[in-house]
């Protein structure tokens, strides 16, 4: 029997938001929003949740975008869309990590050694001891002073920042919706819960409420800040259909084989010299058959899996276990996704590199193209659809998985993917 997913029209509504995020992504000509907005329009009436026989969405600021100057490609984009059924129903999407830009992977992902205090821009942490990482620190900052131009009936009005475009649309209250996938997610749970915060930089009417979906994200902060969030959501008026069973109107969308969730946390990437938790998700009994078992490599390399698990894995859990991460609502149930036989160990030949470059390539289709399956909404993950370029089908899934993976891995391209 199929288990039921909850809140889950609400999920491929959000998700659908969240992937229409990534188009226009590889799009390198300067000023590429009108490009991107484009594509976003075209896209829309392709996706079963948010099509109809009359446009129920549409963009109503942005998309707002942001390189790095001197960059080449974009490092952050966000857009708000508007329910013209009922125009109450705002929803902001944030664009997850642009695979192909080195700079938002350094500085919105992976600066994670260092902390900052909550709410961001503050010297002082509130509550007492509430940290966020500097990635997603610098991430808000940024998406703080994006400005997007705004439309009515479709017709372009004024640019301006995301906190006065909310100014305009609050006259009277609104339900207000933040998502986003993997560092959009990230994004958007932090966003929401500073909105949350801070109603009179946003909401004329103050009465506004503001809940989050979010999918496949990593850790925010640390766990004074995860509890902070998660009380901040609890018991807070649910949002039209919403499901009540969830308790909290933060819902944090994780699938059982996404490792990206679990990353940071220091238990995670080492819970003993003999056990890891991040490098046995695709391990019996979890999966079996195909797996992705360390334990099963050939001598030598399973010798060399050992010695990584004694002294390796350990220095690394050490380095984040001052930082404390943790996730919002970490008891929410998990999306159960289903393993990907193209991408396996391989326990003949098999050595340490290959079953890295498994795991990551497992890793990397789990995490990008698990979650429109699992949530129904297969369209998400045609290319000709969530266009990522300006060309329709430039990038097709299979070829950005060993990109991706290589990416993970820093292992340099020595032939074209296949």
């Amino acid at each position: 029997m199929a288990t039921t997913i909850p809140n889950l029209s609400q999920r491929q509504i959000m998700l659908s938001f969240s992937y229409l995020a990534y188009c226009g992504e590889e799009i390198t000509t300067p000023n590429p929003q009108a490009q991107i907005l484009g594509l976003i329009n075209t896209a829309m009436p392709q996706i079963p949740p948010l099509a109809g026989p009359n446009p129920t969405w549409q963009v109503v600021w942005g998309p707002a975008v942001y390189t790095t100057p001197g960059a080449l490609y974009q490092d952050n984009m966000m857009f708000a869309a508007q329910n013209q059924s009922d125009p109450t129903q705002i929803v902001i999407a944030i664009r997850g990590t642009n695979f192909v830009a080195d700079l938002d992977w350094l500085m919105d992902d992976f600066d994670v050694r260092q902390t900052m205090p909550w709410p961001p821009g503050s010297s002082v942490p509130s509550p007492a001891g509430a940290m966020i990482s500097e990635s997603t620190s610098i991430g808000l900052q940024v998406l703080f002073a994006m400005n997007g131009v705004t439309y009515r009936n479709g017709n372009p009005g004024p640019a301006m920042s995301l906190m006065n475009f909310l100014l305009t649309q609050t006259a009277g209250p609104i339900e207000l919706c933040v998502t986003g996938h993997s560092l959009g997610g990230c994004l958007a749970g932090t966003l929401a819960l500073y909105l949350k915060d801070n109603p009179s930089l946003w909401d004329s009417s103050r009465k506004s409420n503001v809940s989050c979906i979010t999918f496949a994200a990593p850790t925010a902060g640390n766990s004074v800040f995860a509890t902070y969030s998660d009380s901040r959501f609890s018991g807070a008026p649910n949002p039209p259909n919403w499901d009540p069973s969830l308790g909290t109107t933060c819902d944090p969308v994780r699938c059982n084989f996404d490792v990206a969730p679990m990353a940071w946390i220091a238990s995670n990437v080492s819970a003993s010299a003999t056990s890891s938790p991040l490098f046995s998700i695709y391990a019996p009994p979890a999966v079996n058959p195909p797996n992705i078992d360390f334990t099963q490599m050939p001598f030598p390399w399973d010798f060399a899996w050992k010695e990584t698990l004694k002294y390796v894995l350990p220095d690394v859990a050490l380095l984040l276990t001052s930082q404390d991460y943790a996730q919002v609502v970490a008891s929410a149930a998990l999306l159960q996704g289903t393993f990907n036989p193209a991408y396996v160990g391989d326990t003949t030949n098999g050595t340490l590199l290959t079953y890295m470059e498994a795991f990551a390539a497992q890793a990397a289709y789990q995490h990008s193209f698990s979650y429109p399956i699992v949530l129904q909404v297969p369209a998400l993950n045609d290319t000709s659809i969530i266009v990522r370029n300006a060309t329709v089908g430039s990038t097709t899934g299979i070829r950005m998985l060993p990109r991706l993976a290589r990416r993970l891995m820093k292992q340099p391209r020595t032939r074209a993917a296949s």
